[in-house]
């Protein structure tokens, strides 16, 4: 299965959209994220295997359970955003980091997008901060 960056993108911002410094499976499902799905299982594995999201008490995993015959079985468990996860959201929140990651990086893995957008913000700001310095 290939990363849906689009559909990677919101389920961050779902994260960080919530009130509370956690949410779970059931609020993220609410925002339309439905957990039944292959798309959602596959895309949270990514995030929890890049530690970009953890229990609420930083422990890894987000209570998918899978039986031998490949059916998934939830518990519902507080997950929150890490830093490294706001840090992610962030940066692909920037318009022209998220054009350019959308166009030049189609098909990258969760990795390469998350070292690619990081540079590219570094970029940007770097850009900025000279441009409010004079340099």
């Amino acid at each position: 299965m290939k990363i849906d960056q689009e559909y990677l993108k919101g389920l961050l911002e779902a994260f960080e959209s919530e009130k509370e410094p956690q949410t779970d499976i059931e609020k993220l499902s609410e925002k339309g994220f439905d957990p039944r799905t292959n798309t959602f299982v596959f895309h949270m594995r990514l995030l929890n295997d890049r530690r970009l999201i953890c229990q609420s008490d930083g422990t890894p995993g987000f209570g998918l359970q899978e039986s031998a015959d490949g059916q998934f079985h939830w518990a519902v468990l507080p997950l929150r955003l890490t830093a490294d996860g706001h840090d992610f959201i962030e940066t692909l929140k920037n318009r022209e980091v998220w054009s350019t990651v959308k166009t030049g990086f189609k098909d990258a893995s969760i990795g390469t997008l998350v070292d690619v957008s990081k540079r590219l913000f570094d970029g940007f700001l770097q850009k900025k901060i000279d441009n409010i310095l004079g340099s």
